[in-house]
């Protein structure tokens, strides 16, 4: 008999097992997924239990795609970082430190780096956004360079490029920009010479684009700097549409628009002008330094006093043109009657303009004197120098003109005034200074020094007064009455300027002048305690030199114009009491000569003041951040942000940035996380508001000069826009 053996039933039960739905496909594909299962084994008799475990492996199926592969653009010479906007890799199920750049051939024309490693082999997308892979050029003079590469996520061959598998190296592209070493040529440079009669009384010369020009192939018109060398000495460089002096540098765009203007200071007497300059494209090529002459002329009279008989006929009065005479000119001729009546006494012609045509230097001015017979009083009448177009008018503006009578038939004119017939003038109605004279001496009296006008700065009207206006205000010493008249007189915008100069104590005498004429200014020297000031002229510096102190000890202070500061720096005065020439050096007046001009020339460049053994310029139109301003002193004026050395020199910096906030090279740096100057010196002294911060916010750790030149920490980067000094060693 058989046995038959019993079937057997098996029951399986999943535990803890659910299949993900289709929208948690991508969490189950990046790991693995336990499943567990129950089961129970039954042949109708017995049953077993048991539990067996099912898991589930991802299985790495996408290939990386490169989304990006943008050529990389840099200067000759120059490094830059290769960032993600250059070069990405992407894989939705591998991280970035996985994704991986093989080198199949390297750049032939520079080098790649990995944290500042040279790069040989492979680099991550990673460390293309972290920015830790940069490429420098060699400066080889190449125009382009390239390296090639493979892509992969180490586990799969091959990546797509534009939707297609590629197993091939790709070539990664780098542009290279040859750098501009071709200076600036100058293409048009004539002396100026078309003087012109400004609004408030100036003559000033524009320099334009007709007169200096440069060209550079490499670079606009407009972008073309010209540096100044060295400026004018005998009158200044003005920005028209600001108003600012110039003293370190001008656009071919300002010569292009008509904005540099050169404002001829006509109390110096001088005819020419030098301005050097070297022209330089944005990149710091420069042209061979050149100058410009600058040239002119002044018109005034021969002679300013004529004493003639009424029968003498024509009476020709010569007009005399000195300096340049290449150019035609012409002024305008004013008859001022004074005692003599135009018709009556004397008739001129009707023109009242002398032109002055090239090369001439003299003109002839005829009046002719009227001869009645009758006898009668001396006459006298002034022919006045006005309006000139293309000159200056010199000092000698006013001729005056005697007219004797003939008494009979006999005249003995003596060609000239003479200086004991003032008081047997008429009715006292014009008292004329002898020609050619500087002094007036008065019996009882001591000799007065007639002085120049005062130097002027921008915005003063300087106009010359005639010999009328001095008769109109007359000082009296004390005790003797003798009449003393102003050695010189001038206007100064709304104020009239009366100079005296002399060594004896004087009063106003009563004058026929209208009520709002006294209240003009006056000014009145003389020696030491025995000095009356009824007005002063604007207060000045002191003049910080020692070869002036045994003037001031005899006192004889020098009156200067104004106070001197930045923007006069590089004006000239000559200071009639002291007969020296002073110069403003943007903080005070200093004595001038050859010698201390040479000096400078050795010590910095124009517009630049030392301190230190350092030189230093504040810079003022173009405010920026601590990061901009850092540029700017290194690519415009090839130094770097100041590096202050001790605290004498901080009060300094403080006085010269006009107590306004000012950068200077001072930085935490991060990678040490201690206060460096950029310039590398050491950091030997220091004055912080409250002390330098411990742990400077990110981005704050660039040091802004504020309030009394104390120090305090600012954004690099960010923030509000401010002056700074750049310096550079002598």
């Amino acid at each position: 008999m058989g046995i038959q053996a019993e079937p057997l039933a098996l029951s399986l039960t999943l535990v803890e097992a659910s299949l993900p739905s289709m929208g948690t496909q991508e969490p189950m594909l990046k790991a693995a997924l336990p499943l567990f299962a129950r089961f129970t084994i039954s042949n109708g008799l017995q049953t077993q239990h048991g539990v067996f475990e099912i898991t589930l492996q991802t299985v790495d199926r996408a290939l990386p795609v490169l989304t990006k592969n943008k050529r990389l653009r840099l200067a000759e010479g120059a490094m830059s970082l290769l960032s993600a906007d250059h070069l990405q890799l992407t894989d939705p199920d591998t991280p970035p430190e996985n994704l991986t750049f093989f080198l199949a051939q390297l750049p032939r024309h520079g080098y790649l780096y990995l944290r500042g490693k040279v790069l040989q082999h492979n680099f991550t997308q990673r460390d293309v956004d972290s920015r830790g892979v940069a490429y420098q050029h060699s400066g080889d003079g190449a125009q382009e360079d390239c390296f090639t590469f493979l892509a992969t996520d180490r586990k799969n061959q091959g990546f797509v490029v534009d939707g297609k598998v590629q197993k091939e190296p790709v070539r990664f592209t780098i542009q290279v920009d040859q750098l501009d070493k071709a200076a600036p040529r100058i293409t048009h440079l004539h002396s100026p010479s078309q003087v012109g009669l400004l609004k408030n009384g100036c003559y000033g010369i524009y320099i334009t684009s007709h007169v200096l020009k440069a060209s550079d192939p490499d670079t606009e018109d407009d972008q073309i700097i010209f540096k100044i060398l060295r400026g004018p000495l005998h009158g200044r460089l003005e920005n028209t549409t600001t108003g600012e002096f110039i003293h370190e540098r001008f656009s071919q765009k300002d010569l292009s628009h008509k904005t540099i203007l050169y404002i001829i200071n006509p109390s110096l007497q001088v005819n020419s002008d030098i301005l050097e300059f070297q022209a330089m494209d944005p990149t710091g090529n420069t042209a061979t330094p050149r100058s410009l002459e600058l040239k002119w002329s002044y018109i005034e009279w021969s002679q300013t006093e004529y004493e003639v008989c009424e029968n003498v006929g024509i009476l020709p009065l010569q007009v005399t043109r000195r300096g340049y005479s290449m150019d035609s000119a012409f002024v305008g001729v004013e008859v001022n009657q004074v005692s003599a009546i135009v018709g009556k006494d004397f008739t001129v012609t009707p023109s009242k303009l002398l032109q002055f045509d090239p090369g001439m230097s003299t003109k002839m001015w005829n009046i002719a004197i009227t001869y009645d017979g009758l006898e009668e009083d001396d006459e006298v009448f002034e022919v006045i120098l006005n309006s000139p177009v293309n000159a200056v008018l010199g000092t000698q503006t006013k001729a005056a003109v005697k007219i004797l009578d003939s008494k009979g038939g006999r005249c003995h004119p003596s060609n000239s005034f003479n200086q004991s017939k003032h008081s047997t003038w008429g009715k006292g109605l014009w008292h004329p200074l002898p020609s050619g004279s500087s002094s007036l001496t008065t019996s009882g009296s001591p000799p007065l020094e007639r002085r120049p006008p005062p130097s002027f700065t921008k915005g003063d009207a300087l106009q010359g007064f005639g010999l009328t206006d001095l008769s109109q205000r007359k000082m009296t010493t004390q005790g003797n009455g003798k009449s003393v008249l102003p050695s010189s007189v001038c206007r100064n915008g709304t104020d009239t300027i009366y100079n005296y100069h002399g060594i004896v104590s004087l009063k106003l005498e009563g004058d026929r002048i209208s009520a709002h004429k006294r209240k003009a200014k006056l000014s009145i020297v003389s020696q030491p305690r025995r000095t009356i000031k009824v007005a002063e002229l604007p207060l000045a510096d002191k003049v910080e030199s020692t070869a002036d102190s045994h003037l001031f000890r005899q006192g004889l202070w020098p009156l200067f114009p104004k106070n001197c500061s930045v923007e006069l720096k590089g004006l000239l005065h000559f200071e009639e009491s002291t007969h020296r020439l002073y110069q403003c050096d943007g903080i005070s007046w200093k004595a001038w000569s050859p010698q201390t001009k040479g000096l400078e020339d050795r010590s910095c460049p124009a517009g630049w003041l030392l301190h230190s053994g350092y030189c230093h310029i504040l810079v003022t139109r173009q405010k920026g951040t601590w990061t901009t301003a850092t540029r700017a002193c290194r690519e415009q004026h090839h130094g770097d942000l100041v590096t202050v050395f001790s605290r004498s020199h901080m009060q300094w910096l403080w006085a010269i940035s006009g107590r306004k906030p000012f950068w200077i090279g001072l930085k935490n740096q991060v990678r040490t996380g201690h206060w460096e100057w950029i310039g590398g010196e050491p950091v030997a002294f220091t004055n912080w508001r409250r002390g330098p911060p411990l742990h400077p916010k990110h981005g704050k750790n660039c040091v802004l000069v504020q309030k009394r030149g104390q120090w305090q920490s600012k954004n690099c980067s960010k923030g509000k826009a401010h002056n700074f000094v750049c310096s550079r060693k002598l």
